[in-house]
């Protein structure tokens, strides 16, 4: 082979080194909601933007309400406990 075509082929394997290097790994954790908690009051309403338990049962003292955790995130997702 050529200088050149030596040339060439340890610069693209440096490139390629520097591109694999580079590259950030794909993150292995689950998908958390940003809404954890949900409220559902006697009369059938249901309010889930409560972003932790204490929350919820502040805002549920003195009414005919219940806190539960949420099984769905703000998409739709089903949560994985």
């Amino acid at each position: 082979m050529s200088k050149i075509y030596k040339t060439a082929a340890a610069a693209m394997v440096v490139a390629a080194a520097t591109l694999l290097v580079m590259a950030e790994p794909a993150s292995a954790a689950p998908h958390r909601a940003a809404v954890d908690y949900c409220m559902s009051y006697d009369q059938g309403a249901t309010d889930c933007s409560f972003t932790s338990k204490a929350q919820c049962e502040a805002s549920a003292s003195g009414r005919t309400a219940e806190c539960y955790r949420n099984a769905y995130g703000k998409e739709g997702d089903t949560l994985e406990w």
